[in-house]
Order: C-alpha cells, then sequence, then structure tokens
C-alpha cells in the first residue's frame, strides 16, 4: 500500500480529513501527522516549541511515504508547508499540488497538479510508477 503525506494549513483541517478518507478508499495509507493533537482542533500552534515539535512530526513522515500531496486552497502555501516541500524535495519525493500558488519559484516542483476532485488521477499516476 502506497503511503502519502498531505501537507496543507490546519486552518483546512476539514477538508484534509475529507482528503484523507478518500485517498484510503482509493487503497492509500494517507497520513497527516498529529490532525487532532488537541481536543479543541486549534488551527495554531500557541507557542515556538509546538510549532516546532509539529512541523518536526511532519519532517519524518516525509521520510516514510511514497510521494507528497500539498492541499492548497486558493493556492495557498504557508511557511510550515514551505518547510515541508523543501525537505520532501531534498529526499527526491514525488511532490503533487492541487493547484497553483501562482509563484513560479513554488509551482516549478509539483510533477502534476491534481485537483482535490480528481484524486483517482493520483492513483492512476503513483500505482503505474
Amino acid at each position: 500500500m502506497k503511503k502519502i503525506l498531505i501537507g496543507g494549513s490546519m486552518k483546512y483541517r476539514d477538508i484534509i480529513k475529507n482528503t484523507m478518507k478518500e485517498l484510503e478508499c482509493l487503497g492509500f495509507e494517507a497520513i497527516f501527522p498529529n490532525i487532532d493533537y488537541t481536543q479543541e482542533n486549534r488551527d495554531v500552534a500557541e507557542s515556538i516549541e509546538e510549532k516546532s515539535k509539529l512541523v518536526w512530526a511532519h519532517l519524518k513522515a516525509t521520510e516514510q511515504v511514497d510521494a507528497i500531496y500539498f492541499i492548497l486552497p486558493n493556492g495557498y502555501m504557508g511557511t510550515s508547508c514551505k518547510i515541508e516541500l523543501g525537505y520532501a524535495l531534498a529526499l527526491k519525493k514525488p511532490i503533487y499540488f492541487s493547484e497553483k500558488t501562482n509563484d513560479d519559484g513554488l509551482d516549478c516542483f509539483p510533477k502534476e497538479f491534481i485537483k482535490l476532485e480528481e484524486l483517482d488521477e493520483l492513483k492512476r499516476i503513483l500505482c503505474t510508477n
């Protein structure tokens, strides 16, 4: 079973959770470390230490997956996702974006742009390679 790490802002937690379910229905193991790490389901870390812990969990997960799929509603990619993108590039992981960021410095890296409503395309790509 192929493992896919989901990257995206916690402010899109519901979209991330729905995407994880869809990917699991397609036969993937979808990963987003600490998606429910607090009972309050806060969207923002309350301290630098907490933020660091969350980012490091994603970086460690990056080492263990077959690909990374960044969920980027309206093209938004926050600082943590940019760090995760850089690490995924260093590890030579296949990278996919849900949509363009309109920043050529970021949009040059994904293998493809795959819309949230076209996740079956991700299965076709990853399961034939």
